[in-house]
């Protein structure tokens, strides 16, 4: 425990009772006058006396720190200081210099010293600002000593077109008309107000909005207002917050009556655009329509230039067949021309939905290509010519002690997610035993992902290893971060695999092995689930 010292005490300050305040361990701390920056140059954090003294009046102080362990006490040299009677032409000059210094860039110090001012210009400067430095800024109108002038201030604001109004704005303004006995605004009144907001204040209003119609319950009567105005303002929303701010809303109105704008962000895409709202949009069309979002991806796959990326193929099984052979050759030679587009995106469609009857033509493109691994392609034959795939992952020695060759790693990280088999599960299980951590690593996340249950033996064997290795030497696993992953890799991958069901037995066996904390943190979760 921590405190300040302060001669003469206000309310606080002496040896008993000193001004509360928990620093940081292994943090060096100096107290200093005035509203300082979190942390200096010299990487010591400073803290601020207006923090953490109560409002003095005018006069002289001296304050030191105070630290307490057990029964012993430490005291640090003191400061003196002064406090003197605030004029209105300094208070005007400081939250004009606080103001001017937060337009230009993010500075606590400047948000300090307006959230200590604590008077009717600091509060509209406060609003004004928002959303800069929220925290410090609302932490201050929260404390205010006058909050029925702050309630009304904060409930008149919301209105305001250029006006940030959050989640937080609206939790602080109720906490504070509550100080003051006064009923808080009603939600309604921001979203009266949602069309005639500005910019990106009208972002955070639609976050704002989105967050109480999740928790309000029944259903706000201003919800149709929100979706309407969503509708007609998205396009207009600044690209960085389109995909983040459609995952809400799609999330939170989940219902067919979306479609038409998904639809309309997916046939708005042109070439040289960020694609994270189109696939934030496909991902919402698939949860509401998955026949629908199918068609779309079969469009988008035959076309030159599209959004569409490998990821989104998990939506689209690999049968029935909706190509040719034809047309996943035509896209994939397009792709393989200069300016061509997404090459391993046709690759990956060629493995997955290319017939056994284009064998040969994928063993030509395959074997003619300049760079050797084609993890995408190979998931091609683990499907269609598993012999020809373990002649590739046998053309070197499975030596455990020496680097694999470049490709191993694309066959482990890449394939399996397009397609699994025996013949690519013999391979990566055998690399459980490798000497190189990331690579034993790599393999049991993929196989928690991928493998089938016949892997299970081989995880289980290499947890085993791991166990016998470490057993007894818990402080040395402590140090070594690289080990502590691999055997949370191991656990996980049996605990938590895809394709196999874990028992309570199984999970009690796992806790009796695992050397590491987290290891057993990570059980002692999966049990208290299953009870």
């Amino acid at each position: 425990m921590a405190g300040l010292l302060l001669d003469p005490p206000a309310g606080c300050g002496w040896m008993a009772s000193p001004c509360v305040v928990q620093f940081p361990r292994a943090v060096r701390a100096v107290v200093s006058v005035g509203p300082p920056p979190a942390i200096d140059k010299s990487g010591t954090r400073l803290i601020s006396l207006n923090r953490y003294l109560p409002a003095l009046q005018p006069g002289h102080y001296q304050t030191a720190v105070l630290a307490r362990k057990l029964s012993e006490y430490a005291v640090s040299n003191s400061i003196e200081f002064e406090v003197t009677a605030a004029s209105p032409e300094w208070i005007s000059q400081t939250i004009a210099a606080s103001v001017a210094k937060l337009k230009t860039a993010d500075t606590v110090a400047a948000a300090e010293q307006l959230r200590a001012l604590d008077c009717p210009g600091a509060w509209r400067a406060s609003l004004d600002l928002l959303p800069q430095i929220e925290g410090t800024l609302l932490e201050g109108l929260a404390a205010t000593r006058q909050p029925a002038q702050v309630c009304e201030l904060m409930q008149s604001a919301i209105a305001a077109p250029s006006q940030a109004v959050s989640i937080y704005y609206l939790s602080t303004m109720s906490q504070v008309c509550a100080r003051a006995h006064l009923p808080p605004a009603s939600n309604a009144n921001l979203a009266a107000n949602l069309a005639a907001k500005e910019g990106e204040k009208k972002t955070i209003a639609f976050e704002t909005l989105l967050e109480l119609a999740r928790q309000t319950q029944p259903p706000p009567e201003w919800i149709p207002v929100l979706k309407s105005e969503f509708l007609k303002s998205y396009a207009t929303i600044e690209p960085s917050r389109q995909r983040p701010l459609l995952s809400f809303y799609a999330s939170t109105f989940r219902s067919p009556e979306i479609i038409p704008l998904l639809e309309s962000v997916l046939d708005g895409w042109k070439p040289g655009n960020y694609y994270e709202a189109e696939w934030e949009a496909i991902d919402s069309l698939y949860q509401i329509d998955p026949a629908r979002a199918q068609a779309r991806i079969v469009s988008e796959l035959k076309k030159d230039r599209t959004w569409l990326d490998s990821s989104q193929l998990d939506m689209l099984p690999a049968s029935p067949a909706r190509f040719t052979d034809d047309e996943l050759f035509d896209v994939l030679t397009a792709a393989q021309r200069d300016g061509g587009w997404n090459v391993g995106l046709r690759m990956t469609a060629v493995a997955k939905y290319a017939t056994p009857a284009a064998l040969a033509r994928v063993k030509a493109i395959y074997e003619s290509q300049e760079n050797p691994c084609q993890p995408e392609l190979m998931a091609y034959f683990v499907r269609v010519d598993p012999a020809y795939a373990d002649r590739v992952f046998h053309n070197h020695p499975w030596d455990m002690q020496v680097a694999p060759p470049q490709c191993t790693m694309g066959y482990f990280q890449v394939t399996p997610r397009i397609a699994m088999g025996p013949v690519l599960e013999n391979y990566m299980t055998a690399y459980l035993m490798h000497r190189n951590v990331f690579i034993k690593r790599t393999v049991a996340q993929s196989l928690a992902q991928s493998g089938s249950p016949t892997a299970l033996e081989a995880l289980w064997g290499a947890f085993h290893y791991f166990h016998n290795y470490w057993k007894g030497k818990e402080a040395e696993l402590a140090q070594n971060n690289e080990g502590v992953q691999l055997e949370v890799a191991l656990r996980n991958a049996i605990a938590r695999g895809h394709n196999w069901v874990t028992t309570v037995s199984d999970l009690r066996m796992i806790d009796s092995m695992c050397v590491s904390q987290r290891c057993l943190d990570e059980t002692r979760e999966d049990l208290r689930v299953r009870h």
